[in-house]
This record gives structure tokens, sequence and C-alpha cells, in this order.
């Protein structure tokens, strides 16, 4: 019997993205390492590591010791953490304050991002080998946006450390990266989870590993960094929610409210998607095997004939 394929897409969200190591590590453990993989953002950046070498034990050492790289520290993620608001404030911390936000907002009048390139450019140099989409050990894929045409930009072939940048340039904050005639940020604006190349690639059974930050009301934002990343979650939210229901299964790992720039918490993160693959193991294994009988692929198949001679 021929054995089935899994896809498997990983959501962006920062620092909260390292809980897909976990997820890796607890499926390879059960025989369910991923046979095609996607990603948008953070989850690109994962996506790509391991599609170019698919060992999650590889990937968690190469991440880890990134993260706590003197080069990584120097470039200083931490600063858009929200500041401890009790902390009395003398007269010349307050005025201080006033002038970096009059900084700022100057800077964003006249500037296409607050960051330059060379933070992501390193991240990912340092992350992903260089290469080509196409020529990954098992099948890569990862999503960003055009800004041009204000459509969807699906990277299965190129260049795999420009793909990955583009699908991880934070409007804003990192300038876009310019491409043939395009203007490309991070897809997570619109495709978070980029569903659909899995597919084209002969997934047999989709899983999506969400690590979106629950989504709560009457919490007020108190930096400019928060505030864009709330605006962009507002705004995704119900895309999101279309794409989560594409999935056979979804995977949310319990990681609560990390803030998407504490990759510090590397341990933690990928202890709990660990935990949340070890948790979902027998339920998968149950749907592989459903996915396996005669009868659910000859109706595949039927359906599959129907769509072509459709389109």
């Amino acid at each position: 019997m021929k054995r089935l394929k899994l896809g498997l897409v990983l959501g962006g969200g920062g620092a909260r993205g390292l809980a897909h190591i976990g997820i890796l590590k607890a499926l390879e453990r059960a025989g369910l390492a991923p046979d095609i993989i996607s990603g948008t953002s953070m989850g690109a950046m994962v996506a790509a590591a391991y599609a170019q070498n698919p060992r999650a034990e590889i990937i968690e050492k190469r991440f880890r010791n990134f993260i706590f790289s003197e080069k990584f520290k120097s470039m200083g993620g931490n600063r858009f953490r929200q500041e401890n608001i009790y902390e009395p404030e003398n007269l010349i911390s307050q005025i201080s304050r006033e002038v970096k936000r009059r900084i700022i907002i100057n800077l964003a009048a006249h500037r296409k991002s607050m960051l330059k390139s060379t933070r992501i450019d390193f991240a990912v140099e340092e992350l992903i080998d260089p290469g080509k989409v196409e020529d990954t050990v098992i099948p890569f894929s990862c999503a960003a946006i055009d800004l041009v045409s204000g459509r969807d930009k699906i990277f299965t072939s190129g260049n795999i450390q420009r793909a990955v940048k583009a699908s991880s340039a934070i409007p804003g904050f990192l300038p876009p990266v310019e491409y043939d005639d395009y203007q490309l940020v991070d897809g997570s604006v619109s495709i978070n989870f980029p569903v659909q190349p899995v597919l084209d690639q002969g997934a047999d059974v989709l899983i999506i590993s969400n690590v979106s930050t629950p989504f709560e009301v009457g919490i007020k934002q108190d930096n400019v960094v928060d505030i864009i990343m709330r605006s962009h979650s507002v705004a995704t939210r119900r895309i999101n929610e279309s794409a989560l229901a594409q999935a056979d299964f979804v995977l949310n790992p319990p990681i609560g409210s990390v803030h998407w720039s504490e990759f510090e918490k590397i341990d933690l993160l990928i202890e709990r998607g660990e935990n949340e693959g070890n948790k979902a193991v027998e339920s998968l294994h149950r749907l592989v095997a459903r996915r396996s009988r005669f009868s659910y692929r000859l109706k595949k198949r039927i359906l599959v004939w129907i769509k072509e001679r459709l389109n």
C-alpha cells in the first residue's frame, strides 16, 4: 500500500514560532515526519531549515546556537517589549520617552522601515543554507505579499534565502524585499497558513501548527510595535480561520502570552510544542489509518478527476 504524504503548514508568530521545532520533534519520533512543508514568516524560517535538513534535533541546535550568540543579542529585538508601566518615571525619563516617540514618527515619514534589512539578512543567512527552493530534501514553499499588485506570492522555486527574507519582512519594521517587479513583505498579512501549495504538491493529510497569539478583547496596547501587531492581528483573524478550516488536524501549542520577541524562551517554547505534538500522535495515527483505506483513496481520485474536468 502506498504511504500517504503528510503536509505540515507552519504559521507565523515571531519567537512563538520556535514551538514548531517541538512539533517537528514529536512528529518525527512518532513516525509522522512531514513529507511536504510550508510556512510564513517565522514558520517559513523553521520550514525552510527543516526542508533542507529534515532532522528536528539539528534544526533545534542551529536555532539555539544562533539565539544565544552575541551577534543575535546585539540585534536588540527585546527593545520592542512592553516597558514596565508600573515603574514610576521622573521628569527626565518622561521627556526622553517623548523625544524617542517624535523621532520614530519622523523616521516613519521618510523611510520604508524602522529597522535595516541587515537584521533579517543576518538571521536568514545563519539559519538557512544557500540554495534553491526546488532543491530542498522535501518539498518546501513559503508565502509573501506583493505590495505592488496586492497579490500573494507563493515561492515554490528560486533563491531560498530571498524567499524566506520576503516572507519574514514585517511591514513597517523591515524594508520590503525587492524582487523583479515585486515589492514583497511578510506573508502573514493575508496568508499566514500557506495551505494551497502543500495540497498542490500532493499532501494527503494536511496538518497546521498554529502559534498565533490568542485573540483577547479588552486589552490596551502600550507601545507602537504592539499597536501595529494588534492591528495586524485584527485584520488577519478571519483569514486565518478560513485557512485553519481546511486542515485535517490543527496543533495549537499552549504558549499563552509569550511575546513575539522573547526568543530567549526557546526551551519553553520547544517543550510546549513537543508536548502538543505528543498529545496529538494517537489521533494523527488514527487519521492516517482512515485516509489509507482504499475507499477513501478512491473517493479522492474521483473528486480530483471531477475538479480537473470542471477546470
